[in-house]
């Protein structure tokens, strides 16, 4: 799925121009690999998989909440709780027994991130890099005023609706979208990044989720 988007500068992000892909839908921004000791991350079905290609990824946070993004949960079997009202970020029921939840955290530019998210063969992935920096796509509902935390760590097809982590492991956002290298400036000047991964930052989104945390 292609979206075109343009971004706005609002305080500290910056503004450009680009394509955004949601990740269910295109394949790859680089490679990925089978995860070692991974956190628990679901495999979550959109519409018909074996036809359309209809997968993303979930992460479990509570025994019945897991969050996801948002485009996943529109189009997947699981009942939703909540739709952020801006962001593409969702919470939905899960029987999380018995598995590894997360601690929420967060992650400043310059810091090391992993992303964690499922593949057709059910295997957990991992892409390895670095969080730059947070931009408004004005032309994308899920970006326009919800910030898309960007890294340059690798994702693929799948991997929508999975995690971000920082260096002590814990999650730090939800992995929405990729943007295409070719992002550029409005006065274009090139944004020199190797790829662009957007995540949806936790810290952004808390007071919404602490509603259902009941923290």
């Amino acid at each position: 799925m292609l979206i075109k988007a343009q971004i706005q500068k609002l305080r500290l992000f910056s503004v450009i121009a680009s394509t955004l892909l949601l990740s269910a839908c295109a394949m790859s921004n680089g490679k990925t690999y089978v995860a070692e000791n991974p956190p628990s991350i679901d495999f979550e079905f959109m519409g018909i998989p074996l036809l359309y290609m209809g997968m993303g990824s979930s992460v479990p946070i509570t025994e019945n909440l897991s969050l996801t993004a948002a485009h996943v949960a529109k189009s997947n079997y699981d009942k939703v709780v909540s739709y952020h009202p801006e962001c593409d970020i969702a919470l939905i029921e899960s029987d999380n027994s018995g598995k590894a939840l997360p601690n929420l955290g967060l992650v400043y530019p310059g810091q090391k991130v992993r992303m964690y998210g499922m593949d057709g063969n059910n295997q957990i992935l991992v892409g390895t890099g670095v969080y730059h920096m947070d931009l408004n796509f004005v032309n994308n509902k899920y970006f326009k005023q919800c910030p898309g935390s960007v890294a340059d760590a690798p994702i693929r097809q799948g991997m929508s609706g999975g995690g971000a982590y920082n260096e002590n492991g814990e999650l730090v956002g939800i992995i929405a979208a990729m943007a295409g290298k070719d992002t550029k400036l409005l006065n274009g000047e090139p944004l020199e990044l190797e790829r662009l991964s957007v995540f949806v930052s936790i810290n952004y989104v808390r007071p919404w989720l602490e509603q259902f945390l009941g923290e």
